[in-house]
This record gives structure tokens, C-alpha cells and sequence, in this order.
């Protein structure tokens, strides 16, 4: 197996606070799912947000993909498997495009401290 594509990615969870006392639920419908909008109602808020959009920014970065384009956002959602380990699940354009990459298997992993969230993201052949 071959590294196709790495992403980082780190954020002030203190941005997200700010984005959401500015834009409230618009900003929120934008950028998560509507799984990840369920689960970020019984979350710490912020700390949830900054979370998914550091993983989202990632991707991007990994695959070399718009994180603006149209449903970007809605085509990955963070997830976890049955041990509570961090996995994306990709849906629609994005996934077209990492089979078209012939992406194999996403590593993904996220970090977060009291003022700061960051995420990595490994796509492999």
C-alpha cells in the first residue's frame, strides 16, 4: 500500500464559538450533517464543531478537494466505530473522487486540547 494524500489541520475551538454566536444555526445547517447536527446537541458545542470542521478541512487538504465546492460538507460526516474510534463516512462527489484516486483506506485521527482541535487524515492506496 502507497500514501496518496495527507491533511492536517488545527483550529481555536474559541473561532467556532464566535462563528456560531455570529451566523446561529446557518452556519451550523452548512457545515454538518444531519447525524452530526443531532449529535451536536448533546455535545459541548464548540469543542463538537471545531471537531468536524478540522476532520472536513483535512480531507480537503488529503484529497486535494474544494472544501467550499457545493456539499462538500454534507458528503463526509464524522463517525465513530462500534470502539468509539474516530472514522469518516463519505457519500457522494467526495466519494466518487477518492475511488477515482483509488483511495483503499482513510487513517484518521484527532487531537484536541482546552483552546485548540487537530486532525490528520492519511488517505492510502
Amino acid at each position: 500500500m502507497s500514501i496518496i494524500g495527507i491533511g492536517i489541520d488545527m483550529i481555536k475551538i474559541n473561532r467556532c464559538k464566535k462563528l456560531i454566536l455570529l451566523h446561529g444555526f446557518k452556519i451550523l445547517n452548512r457545515i454538518l450533517s444531519s447525524n452530526e447536527l443531532i449529535k451536536y446537541n448533546n455535545k459541548k458545542k464548540e469543542n463538537y464543531l471545531a471537531k468536524i470542521f478540522s476532520v472536513k478541512e483535512a480531507l480537503s487538504k488529503a484529497s486535494g478537494l474544494n472544501i467550499f465546492s457545493k456539499m462538500f460538507f454534507k458528503n463526509c460526516e464524522l463517525g465513530n466505530n462500534k470502539k468509539g474510534k474516530p472514522v469518516l463516512l463519505i457519500s457522494g462527489k467526495i466519494k466518487k473522487t477518492l475511488e477515482k484516486l483509488n483511495v483503499k483506506k482513510i487513517f484518521l485521527s484527532i487531537t484536541d486540547t482546552e483552546k485548540y482541535v487537530q486532525s490528520i487524515i492519511i488517505l492510502e492506496k
